[in-house]
């Protein structure tokens, strides 16, 4: 009805300016000309008045989901915060089989038993149990963070945190909690690189860790990109440490089997030179055309004309004594 209403208005006010053209020039035209003004006038206006209020339609496409369950998964509350006022935002495992659960509501970061139950009561790390945020560091109680949203851990357990409204990166070790990187809020720009102290964050950024190359990743949502900081090679030799006494049994089996490997080669090759010389040798000495027999020990049986000779006059001479 109102569309209605709004066209009969520009149609009223077209036929009245019509109206108008027609009656003031009425008196100088033939009634040929007036009638065929008109009415090719009134056609243009009302074919452009047609045209503004023909409808645009849409087609109207209806996202329907596309969703293929796969069964076989059952969902199960192991741990429920509300009831210790503990708001669970990010989860990270340490070394040792025990989780981190990091409540970036209350600034604080607990620690729990990897065998989640309703009644599982974690133990706090690092933060206030008050609830209250800052940034100070120190000792694990002591220690203040402002609403962190990521937590990372290296080879030796060691916690990495990405304290988002303080724009710094925190470490949570043995001796206490250290600022490594971040905190320059009076730099000027969003994404300063450089050393840790002259680092700049944006206030929307999470860590991983990276063992392969020893290092921390910042993904820097807030200035679209990736950042990296090396750490202390100590931090991440500790995968290397666990393998230790395994590499230095391996090292010794193959230096006891290469030293037996190369006796038994050098006696083998010792034989084989040994008989080449000795086949040399022989080779090497000519036989003559005429050699005479060995001397035997044992006397023949039947003795030769010089022996039977010297027997003979052995036993004249015997005789004439």
């Amino acid at each position: 009805m109102a569309l209605m209403d709004k066209g009969i208005l520009p149609l009223f006010l077209s036929l009245l300016v019509l109206f108008g053209g027609f009656s003031s020039v009425l008196a100088s035209t033939t009634p040929a000309k007036i009638v065929s003004g008109f009415v090719s006038s009134a056609a243009a206006r009302l074919m452009k008045w047609l045209w503004s209020l023909k409808a645009t339609t849409k087609t109207a496409i209806s996202g329907h989901p596309m969703m293929k369950f796969e069964s076989g998964y059952i969902v199960e509350t192991v741990f429920d915060g509300s009831k210790l006022g503990i708001e669970p935002y990010s989860v990270e495992m340490l070394p040792s089989g025990e989780l981190l659960i990091l409540d970036s509501a209350n600034s604080n970061l607990y620690r729990i038993s990897s065998s989640l139950s309703q009644y599982s009561r974690p133990k706090l790390v690092a933060g206030s149990p008050e609830g209250y945020s800052g940034h100070v560091d120190g000792k694990h109680r002591e220690a203040k963070m402002n609403h962190p949203k990521g937590l990372a851990v290296d080879d030796r357990g060691n916690v990495y945190v990405a304290d988002v409204m303080n724009m710094v990166i925190r470490k949570i070790s043995d001796a206490g909690v250290t600022t490594i990187a971040g905190g320059k809020w009076n730099r000027g720009g969003e994404h300063v690189d450089g050393p840790s102290e002259e680092a700049k964050f944006s206030n929307d950024f999470d860590v991983v860790y990276v063992g392969s190359s020893c290092s921390l990743l910042v993904i820097d949502r807030g200035n679209r990109a990736i950042r990296e900081i090396q750490l202390h090679f100590n931090d991440c030799a500790y995968q290397y440490e666990s393998f230790f006494p395994l590499g230095i049994a391996v090292l010794l089996a193959a230096a006891f089997f290469g030293y037996m490997l190369a006796l038994l080669q050098r006696r083998v090759g010792l034989m084989v030179s040994s008989q080449n010389k000795l086949g040399i040798t022989e080779t090497s000495i000519p036989q003559s055309s005429y050699q005479k027999p060995p001397k035997s020990v044992r006397p023949p049986l039947i003795p030769t004309e010089d022996e039977m000779e010297k027997q003979e006059e052995g036993f004249s001479d015997h005789l004439e004594n």
